[in-house]
């Protein structure tokens, strides 16, 4: 049976910045929290003290809670892996290989595409290529914070071999 969280808890974990939703008796995780505890998960840390760092202690929510979020995510991997044909420890650097090739396709189409403009046109393409670069900034962003877990995951697996 799963236990019903009251108002206040649901107030609680809706504050947190891992949380995307909760309904009295589900919560749903942001994707960036996903990411950053299978990283850690996959680097040898206890997932009881990853939940409870982001404010969401096993205590409160539910040891087999956790166990099935890991379950369900290490899945998740797995199928992500085998679609793509790649292991899991270069899931992520594939990701961004692939997120890159995205962006400079994006940016050499639209290129193409503006070329032969009239004068009246201009403020109009100025805007297109405004939110253009917003977009490439924020996918930027993205690929960066991917690196970082990436990096962090490899780092947290050197500390082991050296101690």
């Amino acid at each position: 049976m799963i236990d019903k969280f009251t108002a206040k808890e649901r107030a609680y974990l809706a504050s947190l910045p891992a949380v995307k939703s909760v309904s009295p008796s589900h919560i749903r995780y942001t994707d960036r929290f996903k990411v950053e505890v299978m990283c850690r998960y996959n680097a040898g840390e206890s997932p009881s003290a990853i939940f409870r760092e982001a404010g969401l202690d096993p205590k409160f929510i539910g040891y087999k809670r956790v166990e099935r979020c890991i379950a369900r995510w290490k899945q998740q991997e797995e199928r992500d892996g085998r679609r793509k044909g790649k292991g899991s420890a270069n899931h992520y650097l594939q990701d961004v290989e692939d997120d890159l090739s995205i962006a400079e396709l994006q940016g050499a189409t639209h290129e193409e595409e503006t070329d032969g403009l009239t004068s009246a046109d201009e403020s109009q393409d100025m805007a297109a290529k405004l939110a253009q670069a917003q977009l490439t900034i924020n996918k930027c962003d993205l690929l960066i914070a991917k690196q970082a877990l990436r990096i962090d995951e490899l780092e947290r697996v050197l500390r082991k071999f050296i101690q």
